[in-house]
């Protein structure tokens, strides 16, 4: 496994507005305190963007912290107030170097600044609890966007071998939740599951659950995985969503949106 390159770049913006053309249609900007992330799924679309594809290292091997985007999110503290944000779209705001950059958490504090009407932060990392304390200012304008594509680590070794454990996860989503803090499940792809098994280990880890399946797999690293690919595109992979689906609204759980 390869050492991770950090470049350490400063930024001309640190919020992308979005519209109703764009997935994020809910909200009004999206913010990346990063470029790349250490994590490098095999599925992320990330790697489609410009900069993913022009970098001259493997998506997953490289990050660049925007040393100034608490800087410029302050600055820009009159564009933000009482809007919705979602950070982050393009990255992990909680990868493994935000341990040493803290560039989430300066964020937060400028963020908690401008009576956001609503904060989705999106992550599959444990080093969010590292944020707690600030996290539970946000009251019910904050929920938890967790990324957990399956019940199945043997599939996250394979897909995702950089992120942490499915285990880990959900022990954060648990520890979440008992905070007080909303917590949304984002089954975000799909991956191999049992979905009985799945959606009980989310009903006790998450508030609320959306799934989406396999997408773009001839533009991410899961085109290198022939027998993946002829899964996602089955009839079986089909009915295996129906059935997590089906489960998870019959918990109440189920939800249309990120």
């Amino acid at each position: 496994m390869s050492l991770l390159q950090i470049e350490e770049v400063g930024v001309r913006s640190v919020l992308t507005p979005q519209d109703g053309e764009r997935a994020l249609s809910l909200y009004d900007f999206s913010l990346n305190p990063y470029q790349g992330c250490g994590m490098g799924c095999s599925y992320c679309y990330v790697i489609r963007y410009p900069f993913a594809e022009t970098h001259p290292a493997p998506w997953g091997e490289w990050v660049r912290p925007k040393m100034n985007a608490p800087f410029l999110l302050g600055k820009a503290r009159q564009k933000v107030w009482g809007k919705r944000v979602f950070m982050s779209s393009a990255t992990d705001p909680y990868q493994y170097v935000e341990r040493k950059y803290r560039l989430t958490r300066r964020c937060l504090k400028v963020l908690l600044e401008c009576h956001l009407e609503r904060l989705t932060v999106h992550t599959r990392s444990h080093l969010i609890l590292d944020d707690l304390d600030l996290l539970k200012q946000f009251g019910d304008r904050l929920v938890v966007g967790f990324s957990i594509p399956t019940d199945d680590d043997s599939e996250r070794k394979r897909l995702e071998p950089k992120a942490p454990t499915i285990e880990g996860r959900l022990r954060t989503m648990r520890r979440l939740k008992e905070a007080g803090i909303r917590v949304r499940a984002a089954v975000a792809p799909l991956l191999r599951c049992n979905p009985e098994r799945f959606a009980g280990l989310l009903t006790e880890a998450a508030d609320r659950a959306w799934v989406d399946t396999v997408r773009y797999e001839g533009q991410t690293y899961l085109r290198d995985r022939r027998e993946d690919v002829i899964f996602f595109r089955s009839r079986a992979y089909r009915e295996m969503a129906e059935e997590l689906e089906g489960r998870l609204w019959m918990a109440g759980l189920m939800t249309t949106h990120a």
